[in-house]
């Protein structure tokens, strides 16, 4: 049990890491373009396709991140006015079993289209889609694992009488 707790604690740690880095260069791209736009008057072609793309993977990574502290939007009005902590707890845990759902139908297709997009470049940063598409099913597998370790902590918190978050 232990080795599964720090399994979960590095690749939350990945995961924190990866998303400053990718919004660290989304801030040093923006702020190099907008030199190079006003101070050199000549914009880099590259920029926005490259903050766009590195935004898409920063958003499916972090994801996974608000997963684990249960922090996505979600329709909670029923589970807030019941007062047994057992339908809370049933309900929480179907409410985020039916999103896990979710992910698992769609990463096979989504693995799909990251095949076919192999040949298909961008524009502006020349790099292939299926680098930009992969972002789904990585994002995806990390938001599975962060469900399997958030659901049992969350659920348990509810059931002990506290709130999910």
């Amino acid at each position: 049990m232990m080795l599964l707790k720090r399994l979960d604690k590095a690749l939350t740690d990945i995961q924190t890491y990866v998303c400053a880095i990718l919004f660290a260069l989304i801030i040093a791209i923006g702020g190099l373009n907008v030199f190079c736009r006003y101070v050199l008057n000549d914009s880099l072609t590259w920029a926005e396709e490259a903050m766009r793309f590195i935004c898409i993977w920063m958003v499916f990574i972090g994801s996974s991140l608000t997963i684990r502290v249960d922090g996505h939007v979600s329709i909670d009005i029923l589970q807030s006015i019941l007062k047994n902590r057992t339908i809370k707890f049933v309900l929480y845990v179907i409410t985020r079993l039916v999103a896990a759902s979710f992910l698992v139908l769609l990463l096979p297709a989504s693995v799909e289209l990251v095949m076919k997009m192999g040949s298909s470049y961008s524009s502006a940063v020349g790099i292939s889609y299926s680098i930009v598409y992969l972002s789904f099913p990585v994002g995806a597998v990390s938001m599975l694992l962060s469900f399997a370790s958030a659901i049992p902590y969350h659920a348990w918190r509810i059931k002990e009488g506290g709130e999910a978050k």
